[in-house]
């Protein structure tokens, strides 16, 4: 698939905000002291605007972008129609919350707004990997990896957001320190794992399957055992480009692979980790440490856009997807 700026900024910076409200939520439900008070409505508004910068930033992927609110349209079938009402309904509650953490406003309204909080961002976090998750022409996202790696990179990414603010200056930060190593380790582990399952050729889709004849063809047996003949793309039906050559016939050169995965492991890994191991808190650093972050999950929604191979490219000479 072709990736298209606009859909890798929206998954990346809607993951971080989402994972920023939900850990917002997690502290003011349990009062956990990873933050001072004063702070909670400060973060809160960090990750709303995360997440709608992310959701604006996807109607720039429309041929018209005034058409976007049909997104609302279809709740009952469509992921992409859940994520739009769900993200509304986080927005109206977030802003509330964070109204009553300004205010310092304790007891049950906190609780249940919180609750709330935590719910919506990670309804709305699956609801977005689930748009490309239930994909079934593209075997490499129709996997239980997708949402599993959304929502770890989300919170991984937010997790440090909250570090960045907390600094270590809370009395017990420290254990979100510890959060945020179990995260990474977490998403080493994720990634792995999507990594390999979306290598493996077991589910494959081939042109045989593609047009009912999975095993082949077989003459009509008269004597021995007749030869298996296999389906051969005879002409792909255009002698220029299309909207499918274009938008589902992306090759992503092996060089360009090689350097976004190497961004992802460094800056999107290595470089957040020394900073929390190392603990160093100039403002530099701490910038440097999160906006790496981002990067490095840019260019890992980077390829995991330019992988996905739909069934569509065996119909224009692929042997199998």
């Amino acid at each position: 698939m072709k990736p298209a700026l606009s859909i890798v900024f929206f998954t990346v910076a809607s993951g971080a905000g989402l994972g920023v409200l939900a850990l917002v939520g997690f502290v003011a439900l349990f009062h956990l002291p990873w933050l001072f008070p004063e702070a909670l409505p400060k973060v809160a508004a960090i990750g709303l605007g995360l997440t709608m910068a992310g959701l604006v930033s996807s109607t720039l992927h429309l041929a018209n972008p005034r058409n976007a609110w049909r997104a609302f349209s279809r709740f009952r079938t469509s992921w992409l129609s859940r994520e739009a009402v769900f993200s509304l309904a986080l927005a109206g509650v977030v802003i509330v919350f964070s109204a009553l953490l300004a205010m310092e406003v304790d007891g049950l309204p906190r609780r249940v707004l919180a609750l709330l909080t935590i719910a919506l961002a990670w309804i709305v976090l699956v609801c977005t990997a689930m748009i490309y998750g239930s994909l079934k022409p593209i075997r490499q996202w129709h996997t239980r990896w997708t949402p599993l790696a959304y929502f770890v990179l989300g919170h991984w990414s937010g997790a440090l957001i909250l570090l960045a603010v907390a600094r270590y200056d809370a009395s017990n930060s420290v254990r979100l320190a510890h959060l945020c190593l179990a995260l990474a380790v977490l998403a080493v582990l994720v990634k792995a794992g999507y990594w390999r399952a979306s290598r493996k050729t077991d589910g494959a889709a081939t042109l045989e399957r593609a047009i009912g004849v999975a095993q082949g063809v077989r003459p009509p047996i008269t004597t021995g055992t007749p030869s298996v003949m296999q389906a051969r793309l005879l002409d792909a039906g255009h002698g220029g480009r299309t909207f499918l050559t274009d938008e589902f016939i992306f090759r992503l050169a092996r060089q360009r692979r090689a350097l976004l995965l190497a961004m992802f492991w460094i800056a999107g890994i290595v470089v957040p980790l020394v900073w929390v191991i190392g603990a160093w808190w100039q403002t530099p650093i701490v910038v440097g440490a999160c906006l790496a972050n981002l990067i490095g999950l840019l260019a890992e929604r980077t390829l995991f856009f330019a992988d996905a191979r739909h069934t569509v490219r065996l119909y224009h000479g692929d042997s199998r997807t």
